[in-house]
């Protein structure tokens, strides 16, 4: 029969200890804002008057398209500049905004990867190295490594996307070595556990 009281324990550390990690890393660590890199806008503030009807647009000194595809190369974006009536301008250049805010994302999800890959190791080392004498113990150590995956996997999802295609399948299957390295070893201790419990009992 399943003991629900063991099964709420080691469910409550595992999202508790992952949610710790999160919030610890966003404590000491901050994560790049949009709003940050990129605070110009494309259209103007104010509303299209509904009273005017405008067709032409003012002529203004547009960029060749030999800056346009420089712009596109590096990848950035033209800026204009609008009047009310949401005509262009002015070229105010190109825009790296977006490329800034993705380089400071990549970045800050690789020192997640990082920081949440050695805390996740921490919560299964501790889930190892405590005793598993008491049948606390182990529902304790068994939250404490299953919070400790759940912390690699997460991690692992943030920087998923910036691997490379070979860096992919090698730290999944890394990752899948050491579950299954976990499986052998708790299920491991727990039958040499249940046997010197056997044998203290005759």
């Amino acid at each position: 029969m399943i003991d629900l009281r063991r099964v709420a324990i080691i469910f409550v550390i595992a999202v508790l200890y992952a949610i710790f990690v999160n919030a610890f890393i966003g404590a000491f660590y901050i994560a790049p804002k949009y709003d940050d890199y990129c605070k110009s806008r494309f259209y103007p503030e104010k509303p299209y008057p509904a009273a005017v009807e405008r067709k032409d647009c003012p002529g203004y000194k547009e960029p060749t398209q030999a800056e346009l595809d420089a712009c596109a190369e590096q990848i950035g974006y033209p800026d204009y500049r609008y009047d009310a009536y949401g005509c262009p301008v002015e070229y105010k250049g190109c825009n790296f905004c977006q490329r800034d805010y993705d380089s400071a994302n990549e970045k800050y999800n690789f020192m997640y990867f990082i920081f949440s890959s050695i805390l996740a190791v921490i919560g299964i080392g501790i889930g190892l190295l405590l005793p598993s004498n008491k049948s606390l113990n182990e529902w304790v150590a068994t939250g404490f490594m299953l919070g400790g995956l759940v912390t690699l996997f997460f991690g692992t999802f943030r920087y998923y996307e910036y691997l490379g295609r070979y860096v992919k399948p090698a730290v999944i299957l890394a990752e899948l070595v050491i579950v299954i390295y976990l499986s052998y070893k708790k299920l491991h201790d727990k039958k040499k556990g249940s046997k010197n419990t056997g044998k203290k009992k005759r």
